[in-house]
């Protein structure tokens, strides 16, 4: 007698096992090392993807606003540049236009046309800040260094017109700090077209790069009404089907004499807003060249009642050899620094200001060589 054994069949369905699936909710900050700034978010996750978000700020505040309540309004322009330090020069120029509009003057004509011309310049620099890093975080980090590569050059260009990189404080509400220097046009457009190779070839390695379509698009949807909703603007109102661009609704500088197309997505997502980024990259580097071919000789800056100002007449009064009133000169002082030290200073301390640091109320009031 032969014993069989009995063996399952190997396609026979076996019983799903029954698991309880929950979201989970994950809190990022308010101080994280992700976020630049101190805001907190409270994530419900799927797996690894954000199914909701909220989002609570307020846990920082710099005091813009009240601070630029004091001093005239060129004291204002330092702050702005760190509104949005990728693209300061945009928020410049967008602050002078509104005081400029509220002083009823107007800018000369060259002064509009580098306003247009450092303006994309700086749009140009921001957007290969975003996409390079959104690239990094999905594992890109090739294109991330190519996109920092680039933005490198036309900071190089930025630099050469201002004096700085980021924090440049460059626009004067009737007009900006200082003319182009010789020799810009040639290299900005020789610049322009290094970046234009670059993103050739962050475009082949990501638009159809399947990991990075998996991860963009049907992600972060915002719908046209949405968008509208919640008053987006710039690429982020584009990127969901809106073809909102104040430079052409609302044209201001010399927009209005320039060519250049309003790229928009159909489908809100993040795919959308990076093609839409990407294009505007190359309508930016279009304004830049059109601006460049047609900018005007001529005056750079008008006074608060918009009269013309020679160069001269903006150079610091000191550097033209004019202190007759600045020795000895005192000022009001913040009364932490009213004369606190002078007494200590003078029963304990030398004359001779080689060895000794002066009183405080000295370092802040006064040039003087003897008291400094």
């Amino acid at each position: 007698m032969v014993k069989t054994t009995e063996f399952s069949t190997p396609h026979a369905p076996r019983p799903t096992p029954q698991f309880e699936t929950k979201h989970m909710f994950l809190n990022l900050g308010p101080s994280h090392p992700a976020m630049h700034g101190i805001v907190q978010l409270i994530v419900e996750l799927d797996g690894e993807r954000v199914v909701k978000s909220d989002v609570e700020i307020g846990y920082l505040h710099r005091a813009f606003e009240k601070e630029s309540e004091r001093g005239p309004y060129n004291n204002v322009i330092p702050y702005t540049d760190r509104l949005n330090y990728v693209s300061p020069l945009i928020n410049n120029f967008g602050y002078c236009l509104a005081v400029e509009r509220l002083l009823g003057i107007e800018v000369t004509e060259r002064c509009q046309y580098i306003r247009v011309i450092m303006s994309e310049l700086s749009r140009v620099t921001d957007h290969l800040t975003c996409i390079g890093a959104s690239a990094m975080e999905l594992g890109a980090f090739t294109v991330f260094l190519y996109m920092i590569k680039a933005r490198e050059w036309l900071w190089e260009l930025i630099e050469l017109v201002t004096g700085a990189r980021l924090t440049i404080s460059y626009g004067r509400v009737g007009g900006l700090k200082a003319d182009l220097p010789e020799g810009f046009s040639e290299r900005t457009l020789a610049a322009m077209q290094k970046v234009r190779e670059v993103l050739l070839e962050c475009d082949t390695l990501l638009t159809r790069n399947r990991i990075f379509v998996d991860r963009m698009q049907g992600t972060g949807v915002i719908s046209k009404e949405r968008a509208i909703q919640y008053a987006f603007t710039g690429p982020f109102l584009r990127g969901s089907g809106v073809a909102l661009d104040t430079r052409k609704s609302q044209p201001y500088f010399v927009y209005d004499r320039l060519s250049f197309d309003i790229p928009t997505g159909q489908h809100g997502d993040n795919y959308d807003r990076y093609l839409v980024r990407m294009e505007e990259m190359e309508q930016s580097m279009r304004l830049i060249e059109q601006a460049l071919a047609k900018i005007p000789e001529g005056p750079l800056n008008v006074d608060f009642e918009g009269r013309l100002l020679p160069a001269d007449v903006m150079v610091d009064e000191a550097k033209m050899g004019r202190v007759a009133g600045f020795k000895q000169a005192r000022v009001q002082l913040d009364p932490t620094l009213e004369g606190s030290t002078r007494g200590y200073h003078d029963a304990v301390n030398a004359d001779e200001r080689r060895a000794v640091l002066p009183a405080k109320e000295d370092i802040y009031g006064n040039i003087h060589p003897s008291s400094c």
